[in-house]
């Protein structure tokens, strides 16, 4: 039931769901976008950086996949944590503070003495990160109309793509210097942190979110100033839960699928991304960093189409399905031969890369779509970090598993993962394109 004064009963009847684009909605999106980028770039930089670490601190394999990791780690505790606060305190006091963190552990990044100190403060990084995404992305869903709302949670993931480019860009830029310390590369990330940081103080709270607290005033406000609307949206039935109730609730099966397709993702994905040019190094490609820094800027061609509207074109479920299928074959096409020539490597990394970035635009997506307000943020955090525990163990794990047994059965291994996302999608994927939010999709 929708709560609405006298003063604007004759509002049209209408939902947040439903009101035209208007620039705050531009605004809220490129300011939003800012933190998927300042993601993409804190997790990125790592793998650029790391060959130089490993040189400097005399790393093992073990070692490189604890460094190449630890943001990871971070990630699925952030994740947690920062859905649950942002679901009993709000969206927007976190929407700015966690971006705080990001400038400050980045600039410690350029003191840090060591292994243990540098892992802790990625770790710290990760935490931040991770609490970005199901703050940013909730906050994002619960302003756009669901015309805009696959493209502009898809965008995200391209910002975070765009974002992860960048890093390869300026490391690789910074690597002609040899004087330039791995550490001037990790604390580069404290410059687009700070910009935006500043970008997102003074933004409104998200309208439901106040709604479900009971502040009509305060949500009528919101809506007025920032959408000039009257429409308020309407409580839903769905109570806080807490993170045991998610996973005991109905909700449990889109939890699990969420979580299942966005592990199978994640695990080789982060792995192969944060490792490229160690992977590269591996099949004898002379000048890995030039060959990672090109499959990584062709990966957003990748994730583009599914911004500029193929999301709403053929739905969720088709998408998802298609891009698990092609990632298996551009994995398969990695792992055919224990010494594949050039072309197949590049051919393979491309066409895994493109289609698992079209694919990650769902990550935003489904969760966000499939959850109600009350609980919203704190299910993609439980998601989210479910899948970087997999990304987490993925990325320590291949350094260990490609130094012992090779690449060939690493590729096979990691196009296992993704033949289970393809069955579990054909199986198990909803469609909520142009899903009103709370009438859950279960």
């Amino acid at each position: 039931m929708s709560h609405h004064d006298p003063d604007v009963s004759s509002a049209p009847a209408a939902t947040l769901d439903d009101l035209p684009p208007t620039g705050f909605h531009s605004k809220l999106a490129l300011i939003s976008a800012g933190g998927p980028f300042c993601d993409g770039y804190i997790l990125g930089i790592i793998g650029i950086a790391l060959p130089s670490i490993v040189r400097e601190l005399h790393l093992n394999g073990g070692e490189t996949g604890l460094v190449g990791a630890a943001a990871l780690v971070g990630v699925l505790a952030g994740g947690m944590l920062g859905g649950a606060v942002s679901d009993r305190l709000g969206r927007r006091p976190l929407f700015t503070l966690n971006i705080a963190a990001f400038v400050v552990f980045s600039l410690l990044q350029g003191i840090c003495s060591g292994l243990i100190v540098l892992i802790g403060l990625r770790f710290l990084l990760g935490v931040a990160v991770g609490a970005d995404y199901p703050i940013a992305t909730s906050y994002v869903t619960e302003f756009m109309p669901r015309k805009l709302r696959g493209p502009v949670l898809s965008g995200l993931i391209l910002a975070w793509w765009i974002g992860y480019t960048a890093s390869y860009a300026v490391g690789y830029g910074l690597s002609f210097f040899p004087g330039i310390s791995w550490r001037i590369m990790l604390i580069s990330s404290a410059v687009p942190s700070l910009i935006l940081f500043c970008l997102r103080m003074g933004l409104p709270e998200s309208p439901r979110w106040l709604v479900q607290q009971g502040r009509i005033g305060d949500a009528r406000n919101v809506v007025r100033n920032h959408l000039k609307t009257d429409v308020l949206p309407a409580a839903e039935t769905q109570g806080q839960l807490s993170l045991l109730q998610i996973i005991r609730s109905p909700y449990r099966g889109a939890l699990m699928f969420v979580s299942a397709f966005w592990i199978l993702q994640s695990a080789p994905g982060f792995a192969i991304h944060t490792l490229q040019a160690q992977l590269l190094h591996q099949y004898h490609v002379q000048n890995a960093l030039l060959g990672s820094l090109c499959i990584t800027g062709l990966t957003i061609l990748g994730i583009l189409p599914v911004t500029l509207g193929l999301i709403n074109l053929i739905g969720r479920r088709l998408l998802l399905i298609g891009t698990f299928a092609f990632s298996l074959a551009g994995l398969l096409l990695l792992g055919v031969s224990p010494t594949p020539a050039d072309w197949m490597i590049f051919a393979g990394f491309i066409l895994y890369s493109m289609s698992e970035a079209a694919g990650s635009g769902l990550q935003f997506v489904y969760p966000n779509e499939l959850f109600p307000t009350s609980i919203r943020a704190s299910a993609v955090g439980m998601a989210c970090s479910f899948s970087r525990l997999g990304a987490a163990l993925g990325t320590f794990l291949l350094p260990l598993g490609y130094a012992r047994f090779g690449m060939q059965p690493m590729m096979l291994t990691a196009a296992g993962f993704m033949l289970a996302g393809l069955l579990i999608s054909w199986i198990w994927a909803p469609e909520t394109k142009g899903t009103v939010l709370g009438a859950t999709v279960l």
